[in-house]
């Protein structure tokens, strides 16, 4: 299993913790800027892509960040959210994110929410 961590904050350790607890995983590949991340979705098949946004408001590139990614690869993509507004989390799958996530995370949520998205891809 190919997962790519998307994550611009000091919190991606406990993300990757929990996944690797969820999924056995051959790799997961963390970048930080969009021009890293866009290289990597065109280089290697990801069976999941997780976006964590380690913010309030979510900005106009944020969301863009998620239009790009849907537009170069179909691999599911699951975005975590801390504390946005409804029209933040509808204007995330209006952009064509398969599904969000809120912190605090709870792993048991977050395996479903990944189970689920797995499940559609196969």
């Amino acid at each position: 299993m190919k997962i790519l961590l998307i994550s611009e904050s000091s919190t991606e350790d406990d993300i990757y913790c929990m996944i690797d607890q969820i999924i056995k995983i051959d790799k997961i590949i963390e970048a930080h800027d969009i021009s890293e991340e866009l290289s990597y979705i065109t280089d290697i098949q990801y069976d999941i892509i997780i976006i964590n946004y380690d913010k309030v408001r979510i900005r106009h590139g944020d969301f863009k960040m998620i239009f790009d990614i849907r537009c170069k690869t179909q691999a599911p993509l699951l975005v975590i959210l801390e504390g946005c507004e409804i029209r933040d989390k509808l204007h995330v799958l209006n952009m064509k994110a398969d599904d969000y996530i809120e912190k605090p995370i709870n792993i048991d949520e977050l395996e479903e929410k990944m189970l689920q998205l797995l499940h559609k891809l196969s």
